[in-house]
Protein backbone atom coordinates (compact mmCIF):
# COMPACT_ATOMS: atom_id res chain seq x y z
CA UNK A 1 0.00 0.00 0.00
CA UNK A 2 2.85 2.44 0.90
CA UNK A 3 4.69 1.65 -2.37
CA UNK A 4 1.57 2.43 -4.43
CA UNK A 5 1.17 5.75 -2.61
CA UNK A 6 4.76 6.72 -3.32
CA UNK A 7 4.35 5.83 -6.98
CA UNK A 8 1.18 7.88 -7.23
CA UNK A 9 2.83 10.94 -5.61
CA UNK A 10 5.82 10.60 -7.91
CA UNK A 11 3.47 10.48 -10.89
CA UNK A 12 1.72 13.68 -9.74
CA UNK A 13 5.11 15.37 -9.22
CA UNK A 14 6.22 14.49 -12.73
CA UNK A 15 2.96 15.77 -14.18
CA UNK A 16 3.34 19.02 -12.24
CA UNK A 17 6.93 19.54 -13.48
CA UNK A 18 5.81 18.87 -17.04
CA UNK A 19 2.97 21.38 -16.82
CA UNK A 20 5.25 23.97 -15.17
CA UNK A 21 7.90 23.53 -17.80
CA UNK A 22 5.34 23.77 -20.59
CA UNK A 23 3.94 26.99 -19.23
CA UNK A 24 7.44 28.37 -18.70
CA UNK A 25 8.56 27.80 -22.29
CA UNK A 26 5.22 28.92 -23.75
CA UNK A 27 5.50 32.16 -21.82
CA UNK A 28 8.92 33.04 -23.39
CA UNK A 29 9.58 35.06 -26.58
CA UNK A 30 11.31 32.06 -28.12
CA UNK A 31 9.50 30.47 -31.00
CA UNK A 32 11.16 27.13 -30.19
CA UNK A 33 8.53 24.45 -29.74
CA UNK A 34 8.95 22.00 -27.02
CA UNK A 35 7.35 18.64 -27.70
CA UNK A 36 5.77 16.94 -24.69
CA UNK A 37 5.23 13.21 -24.89
CA UNK A 38 2.23 11.86 -22.94
CA UNK A 39 2.18 8.21 -21.98
CA UNK A 40 -1.28 6.58 -21.81
CA UNK A 41 -1.77 3.67 -19.39
CA UNK A 42 -3.91 0.90 -20.89
CA UNK A 43 -5.67 -1.59 -18.59
CA UNK A 44 -5.57 -5.10 -19.96
CA UNK A 45 -8.34 -7.44 -18.88
CA UNK A 46 -7.86 -11.18 -19.22
CA UNK A 47 -11.02 -13.37 -19.40
CA UNK A 48 -10.82 -17.11 -18.61
CA UNK A 49 -13.59 -19.26 -20.09
CA UNK A 50 -14.45 -22.47 -18.12
CA UNK A 51 -15.60 -25.49 -20.06
CA UNK A 52 -19.33 -26.27 -19.71
CA UNK A 53 -19.88 -29.43 -17.68
CA UNK A 54 -23.02 -31.38 -18.46
CA UNK A 55 -24.63 -32.71 -15.22
CA UNK A 56 -26.64 -35.92 -15.30
CA UNK A 57 -30.27 -35.26 -14.38
CA UNK A 58 -31.31 -36.68 -10.98
CA UNK A 59 -34.14 -39.21 -11.22
CA UNK A 60 -36.73 -38.76 -8.47
CA UNK A 61 -38.44 -41.97 -7.19
CA UNK A 62 -42.10 -42.81 -7.68
CA UNK A 63 -42.62 -43.05 -3.90
CA UNK A 64 -42.50 -40.72 -0.89
CA UNK A 65 -40.54 -42.55 1.78
CA UNK A 66 -41.41 -40.23 4.68
CA UNK A 67 -45.10 -40.14 3.79
CA UNK A 68 -45.36 -43.91 3.38
CA UNK A 69 -43.55 -44.85 6.59
CA UNK A 70 -45.36 -42.20 8.63
CA UNK A 71 -48.70 -43.40 7.29
CA UNK A 72 -47.91 -47.00 8.27
CA UNK A 73 -46.96 -46.08 11.84
CA UNK A 74 -49.90 -43.71 12.29
CA UNK A 75 -52.24 -46.59 11.40
CA UNK A 76 -51.41 -48.11 14.82
CA UNK A 77 -54.12 -47.27 17.36
CA UNK A 78 -53.41 -44.90 20.26
CA UNK A 79 -54.01 -47.71 22.74
CA UNK A 80 -51.06 -49.56 21.22
CA UNK A 81 -48.56 -46.72 21.43
CA UNK A 82 -45.22 -48.04 22.66
CA UNK A 83 -43.90 -46.27 25.76
CA UNK A 84 -42.31 -49.26 27.48
CA UNK A 85 -40.70 -52.34 25.98
CA UNK A 86 -42.50 -54.64 23.53
CA UNK A 87 -43.59 -56.98 26.33
CA UNK A 88 -45.80 -54.22 27.70
CA UNK A 89 -48.10 -54.55 24.68
CA UNK A 90 -51.01 -56.93 24.28
CA UNK A 91 -51.10 -59.62 21.62
CA UNK A 92 -53.49 -57.48 19.59
CA UNK A 93 -51.18 -54.45 19.80
CA UNK A 94 -48.14 -56.50 18.85
CA UNK A 95 -50.08 -57.71 15.81
CA UNK A 96 -50.81 -54.10 14.83
CA UNK A 97 -47.13 -53.19 15.04
CA UNK A 98 -46.10 -56.31 13.15
CA UNK A 99 -48.49 -55.56 10.28
CA UNK A 100 -47.43 -51.91 10.00
CA UNK A 101 -43.72 -52.71 10.12
CA UNK A 102 -44.17 -55.45 7.53
CA UNK A 103 -45.72 -52.93 5.12
CA UNK A 104 -42.53 -50.87 5.39
CA UNK A 105 -40.25 -53.90 5.25
CA UNK A 106 -41.94 -55.22 2.10
CA UNK A 107 -40.53 -52.21 0.22
CA UNK A 108 -37.11 -52.45 1.86
CA UNK A 109 -35.35 -53.45 -1.38
CA UNK A 110 -36.94 -50.59 -3.34
CA UNK A 111 -36.01 -48.05 -0.68
CA UNK A 112 -32.41 -49.25 -0.40
CA UNK A 113 -31.91 -49.38 -4.19
CA UNK A 114 -32.93 -45.73 -4.43
CA UNK A 115 -30.62 -44.90 -1.53
CA UNK A 116 -27.67 -46.51 -3.39
CA UNK A 117 -28.55 -44.67 -6.59
CA UNK A 118 -28.76 -41.33 -4.74
CA UNK A 119 -25.47 -41.94 -2.94
CA UNK A 120 -23.62 -42.67 -6.22
CA UNK A 121 -25.27 -39.72 -7.96
CA UNK A 122 -24.13 -37.40 -5.19
CA UNK A 123 -20.55 -38.69 -5.33
CA UNK A 124 -20.36 -38.08 -9.09
CA UNK A 125 -22.20 -34.76 -9.32
CA UNK A 126 -21.97 -33.05 -5.94
CA UNK A 127 -20.24 -29.90 -7.26
CA UNK A 128 -22.91 -29.16 -9.89
CA UNK A 129 -26.21 -30.00 -8.09
CA UNK A 130 -28.85 -27.31 -7.89
CA UNK A 131 -30.12 -26.31 -4.44
CA UNK A 132 -33.54 -28.01 -4.62
CA UNK A 133 -32.05 -31.34 -5.69
CA UNK A 134 -29.32 -31.04 -3.08
CA UNK A 135 -31.84 -30.56 -0.25
CA UNK A 136 -33.86 -33.56 -1.42
CA UNK A 137 -30.74 -35.72 -1.64
CA UNK A 138 -29.70 -34.81 1.91
CA UNK A 139 -33.02 -36.22 3.15
CA UNK A 140 -32.80 -39.28 0.93
CA UNK A 141 -29.37 -40.21 2.28
CA UNK A 142 -31.00 -40.96 5.67
CA UNK A 143 -33.19 -43.70 4.18
CA UNK A 144 -30.61 -46.42 4.78
CA UNK A 145 -30.48 -45.79 8.54
CA UNK A 146 -34.26 -45.47 8.88
CA UNK A 147 -35.01 -48.64 6.91
CA UNK A 148 -32.56 -50.62 9.05
CA UNK A 149 -34.23 -49.22 12.18
CA UNK A 150 -37.69 -50.33 11.05
CA UNK A 151 -36.30 -53.77 10.16
CA UNK A 152 -34.77 -54.14 13.62
CA UNK A 153 -38.10 -53.11 15.20
CA UNK A 154 -39.91 -55.78 13.18
CA UNK A 155 -37.38 -58.41 14.28
CA UNK A 156 -37.92 -57.46 17.94
CA UNK A 157 -41.71 -57.59 17.64
CA UNK A 158 -41.64 -61.00 15.95
CA UNK A 159 -39.33 -62.33 18.66
CA UNK A 160 -41.62 -61.12 21.46
CA UNK A 161 -44.62 -62.67 19.71
CA UNK A 162 -42.70 -65.95 19.41
CA UNK A 163 -41.77 -65.91 23.11
CA UNK A 164 -45.32 -65.20 24.21
CA UNK A 165 -46.70 -67.96 21.97
CA UNK A 166 -44.18 -70.47 23.28
CA UNK A 167 -44.12 -69.69 26.97
CA UNK A 168 -44.14 -73.36 27.92
CA UNK A 169 -40.84 -74.04 26.16
CA UNK A 170 -37.61 -74.11 28.14
CA UNK A 171 -38.98 -72.66 31.38
CA UNK A 172 -36.31 -72.66 34.06
CA UNK A 173 -37.82 -73.73 37.40
CA UNK A 174 -37.59 -71.18 40.21
CA UNK A 175 -37.44 -72.39 43.80
CA UNK A 176 -38.08 -70.09 46.77
CA UNK A 177 -38.01 -70.75 50.51
CA UNK A 178 -41.24 -70.83 52.47
CA UNK A 179 -40.15 -67.60 54.13
CA UNK A 180 -39.72 -65.85 50.75
CA UNK A 181 -43.14 -67.04 49.58
CA UNK A 182 -44.71 -65.77 52.81
CA UNK A 183 -42.97 -62.38 52.55
CA UNK A 184 -44.10 -61.98 48.95
CA UNK A 185 -47.67 -61.25 50.03
CA UNK A 186 -46.73 -58.50 52.52
CA UNK A 187 -47.97 -55.21 51.10
CA UNK A 188 -47.80 -53.37 54.42
CA UNK A 189 -51.56 -53.37 54.85
CA UNK A 190 -54.37 -55.65 56.02
CA UNK A 191 -56.46 -54.72 52.95
CA UNK A 192 -55.36 -57.77 50.99
CA UNK A 193 -56.21 -60.10 53.86
CA UNK A 194 -59.73 -58.77 54.43
CA UNK A 195 -60.40 -58.45 50.71
CA UNK A 196 -61.78 -54.93 51.25
CA UNK A 197 -65.12 -56.32 52.44
CA UNK A 198 -67.11 -54.12 54.77
CA UNK A 199 -68.27 -55.55 58.11
CA UNK A 200 -71.82 -54.30 57.71
CA UNK A 201 -74.65 -56.43 56.37
CA UNK A 202 -74.27 -57.17 52.68
CA UNK A 203 -76.43 -55.32 50.22
CA UNK A 204 -79.29 -57.15 48.53
CA UNK A 205 -78.57 -58.73 45.16
CA UNK A 206 -81.90 -57.42 43.94
CA UNK A 207 -81.59 -54.35 41.74
CA UNK A 208 -77.83 -54.63 41.97
CA UNK A 209 -75.88 -52.36 39.64
CA UNK A 210 -72.32 -51.80 38.49
CA UNK A 211 -70.96 -48.66 40.12
CA UNK A 212 -67.81 -46.82 39.09
CA UNK A 213 -65.18 -46.19 41.76
CA UNK A 214 -64.61 -42.52 41.12
CA UNK A 215 -61.32 -40.64 41.09
CA UNK A 216 -60.18 -37.11 40.36
CA UNK A 217 -57.13 -38.39 38.47
CA UNK A 218 -56.88 -37.31 34.85
CA UNK A 219 -55.60 -39.62 32.14
CA UNK A 220 -51.82 -40.05 32.06
CA UNK A 221 -50.65 -41.16 28.61
CA UNK A 222 -47.26 -42.22 29.99
CA UNK A 223 -48.95 -44.99 32.00
CA UNK A 224 -51.56 -47.71 31.69
CA UNK A 225 -54.84 -46.06 32.68
CA UNK A 226 -57.37 -48.28 34.40
CA UNK A 227 -60.86 -47.79 35.72
CA UNK A 228 -62.57 -49.62 38.60
CA UNK A 229 -66.18 -50.76 38.89
CA UNK A 230 -67.84 -52.72 41.67
CA UNK A 231 -71.21 -54.44 41.70
CA UNK A 232 -73.25 -52.81 44.47
CA UNK A 233 -74.34 -56.10 46.04
CA UNK A 234 -70.76 -57.12 46.95
CA UNK A 235 -70.43 -54.76 49.92
CA UNK A 236 -66.85 -53.85 48.99
CA UNK A 237 -65.16 -50.71 50.34
CA UNK A 238 -64.38 -48.52 47.32
CA UNK A 239 -61.47 -46.67 48.92
CA UNK A 240 -59.92 -49.95 50.04
CA UNK A 241 -60.14 -51.54 46.59
CA UNK A 242 -58.53 -48.42 45.10
CA UNK A 243 -55.58 -48.76 47.51
CA UNK A 244 -55.09 -52.46 46.97
CA UNK A 245 -55.11 -52.29 43.18
CA UNK A 246 -52.60 -49.44 43.19
CA UNK A 247 -50.30 -51.36 45.54
CA UNK A 248 -50.42 -54.56 43.48
CA UNK A 249 -50.16 -53.01 40.03
CA UNK A 250 -47.27 -50.69 40.88
CA UNK A 251 -45.38 -53.08 43.14
CA UNK A 252 -41.68 -53.69 42.42
CA UNK A 253 -42.38 -57.42 42.04
CA UNK A 254 -45.21 -56.77 39.59
CA UNK A 255 -45.75 -56.11 35.89
CA UNK A 256 -44.00 -52.72 35.93
CA UNK A 257 -40.68 -54.63 35.80
CA UNK A 258 -41.80 -56.00 32.46
CA UNK A 259 -43.75 -53.09 30.98
CA UNK A 260 -41.40 -50.32 32.18
CA UNK A 261 -44.63 -48.41 32.54
CA UNK A 262 -46.73 -47.69 35.62
CA UNK A 263 -50.47 -48.12 36.20
CA UNK A 264 -52.75 -45.15 36.84
CA UNK A 265 -56.32 -45.12 38.19
CA UNK A 266 -58.54 -42.82 36.15
CA UNK A 267 -62.16 -42.69 35.06
CA UNK A 268 -63.68 -45.61 33.18
CA UNK A 269 -64.32 -43.32 30.23
CA UNK A 270 -60.65 -42.39 29.92
CA UNK A 271 -59.19 -45.80 30.78
CA UNK A 272 -57.37 -48.39 28.70
CA UNK A 273 -59.04 -51.22 30.62
CA UNK A 274 -61.36 -51.69 33.59
CA UNK A 275 -61.31 -53.93 36.69
CA UNK A 276 -64.86 -55.04 37.47
CA UNK A 277 -65.60 -56.82 40.76
CA UNK A 278 -68.80 -58.76 40.08
CA UNK A 279 -71.03 -61.52 41.42
CA UNK A 280 -70.75 -64.99 39.82
CA UNK A 281 -73.92 -64.42 37.79
CA UNK A 282 -72.79 -61.02 36.51
CA UNK A 283 -69.32 -62.41 35.81
CA UNK A 284 -70.80 -65.03 33.51
CA UNK A 285 -72.70 -62.32 31.65
CA UNK A 286 -69.73 -59.98 31.30
CA UNK A 287 -67.32 -62.74 30.28
CA UNK A 288 -69.57 -64.30 27.60
CA UNK A 289 -68.76 -65.98 25.21
CA UNK A 290 -66.02 -67.16 27.58
CA UNK A 291 -67.38 -69.86 29.88
CA UNK A 292 -66.69 -68.90 33.49
CA UNK A 293 -69.40 -71.21 34.92
CA UNK A 294 -69.96 -69.03 37.98
CA UNK A 295 -66.53 -69.88 39.43
CA UNK A 296 -63.84 -68.31 37.23
CA UNK A 297 -62.73 -64.77 36.45
CA UNK A 298 -61.80 -63.54 32.99
CA UNK A 299 -60.38 -60.90 30.70
CA UNK A 300 -62.88 -60.04 27.98
CA UNK A 301 -61.78 -57.30 25.57
CA UNK A 302 -60.89 -54.32 27.83
CA UNK A 303 -62.73 -55.70 30.88
CA UNK A 304 -60.95 -57.60 33.67
CA UNK A 305 -63.80 -59.28 35.53
CA UNK A 306 -62.97 -60.48 39.05
CA UNK A 307 -65.44 -63.13 40.19
CA UNK A 308 -66.52 -62.43 43.76
CA UNK A 309 -66.70 -66.17 44.43
CA UNK A 310 -62.96 -66.46 43.86
CA UNK A 311 -62.06 -63.16 45.52
CA UNK A 312 -63.87 -64.27 48.65
CA UNK A 313 -62.95 -67.99 48.75
CA UNK A 314 -59.67 -68.44 46.88
CA UNK A 315 -58.80 -71.81 45.29
CA UNK A 316 -58.10 -75.33 46.49
CA UNK A 317 -54.32 -75.41 46.11
CA UNK A 318 -53.96 -72.12 48.00
CA UNK A 319 -55.65 -73.66 51.02
CA UNK A 320 -56.72 -70.62 53.10
CA UNK A 321 -53.97 -68.30 51.86
CA UNK A 322 -56.32 -65.69 50.46
CA UNK A 323 -53.63 -62.99 50.31
CA UNK A 324 -51.47 -64.93 47.85
CA UNK A 325 -54.53 -65.94 45.85
CA UNK A 326 -55.78 -62.37 45.52
CA UNK A 327 -52.32 -61.26 44.41
CA UNK A 328 -52.33 -64.03 41.85
CA UNK A 329 -55.85 -63.25 40.60
CA UNK A 330 -55.14 -59.58 39.90
CA UNK A 331 -51.74 -60.24 38.34
CA UNK A 332 -52.98 -63.17 36.25
CA UNK A 333 -55.85 -61.28 34.65
CA UNK A 334 -53.66 -58.20 34.20
CA UNK A 335 -51.19 -60.43 32.36
CA UNK A 336 -53.93 -61.31 29.89
CA UNK A 337 -54.69 -57.63 29.23
CA UNK A 338 -50.97 -57.19 28.54
CA UNK A 339 -51.06 -60.00 26.00
CA UNK A 340 -49.66 -62.96 27.96
CA UNK A 341 -51.15 -66.41 27.50
CA UNK A 342 -51.32 -69.42 29.80
CA UNK A 343 -48.35 -71.55 30.79
CA UNK A 344 -47.76 -74.58 33.00
CA UNK A 345 -45.82 -75.71 36.07
CA UNK A 346 -42.12 -76.02 35.09
CA UNK A 347 -41.22 -78.53 37.81
CA UNK A 348 -42.70 -79.95 40.99
CA UNK A 349 -41.78 -77.88 44.04
CA UNK A 350 -41.02 -74.72 42.04
CA UNK A 351 -43.13 -71.63 42.45
CA UNK A 352 -46.00 -71.46 39.98
CA UNK A 353 -45.87 -68.94 37.10
CA UNK A 354 -48.49 -66.24 37.49
CA UNK A 355 -49.82 -67.04 34.01
CA UNK A 356 -50.48 -70.63 35.04
CA UNK A 357 -54.20 -71.28 35.68
CA UNK A 358 -53.62 -71.74 39.39
CA UNK A 359 -57.33 -71.55 40.17
CA UNK A 360 -57.67 -74.93 38.46
CA UNK A 361 -54.63 -76.43 40.24
CA UNK A 362 -50.88 -75.94 40.43
CA UNK A 363 -49.69 -79.43 39.35
CA UNK A 364 -47.16 -79.71 42.16
CA UNK A 365 -45.92 -76.13 41.95
CA UNK A 366 -46.13 -73.80 44.95
CA UNK A 367 -48.90 -71.17 44.57
CA UNK A 368 -47.41 -67.75 43.91
CA UNK A 369 -48.80 -64.34 43.05
CA UNK A 370 -46.11 -62.38 41.19
CA UNK A 371 -44.96 -62.56 37.52
CA UNK A 372 -41.37 -63.66 38.16
CA UNK A 373 -41.22 -66.13 35.27
CA UNK A 374 -42.66 -63.56 32.93
CA UNK A 375 -40.06 -61.04 34.10
CA UNK A 376 -37.29 -63.48 33.20
CA UNK A 377 -38.87 -64.17 29.83
CA UNK A 378 -39.19 -60.50 29.03
CA UNK A 379 -35.75 -59.37 30.15
CA UNK A 380 -33.39 -62.30 29.81
CA UNK A 381 -34.80 -64.81 27.36
CA UNK A 382 -34.61 -62.90 24.10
Amino acid sequence: MQQNTKTFLLFLFLISISVFGLNFFNSGDSEETVAVTTTTLIEVTTTTTSPVIKTEKYIYPNFDFEQETTSSIEAISDLCSKTGNWFSLTKECLSEWENSLKIINDKRTTYLEHYEYTLNYFKNNYSNIDEATFLYIVTTLTINEKVNFFTSQLTEVEEVIRIKENQEENITAIFLSDESVTKSKDLGTEDLKIGCYLESIENSAENSEIIEVETLNLRDDKKFNYGIQVESSLNIDFECIKRILNLILNHEKGWINITNKGFHHTSVENSDFVYIFASPETTDELCYPLQTNGIYSCRNEKDIVINDFRWKNGARDFLRDLETYRLYLINHETGHILGWGHTSCPKEGAIAPVMMQQSKGTDGCVPYGWPIYENIKANFDN
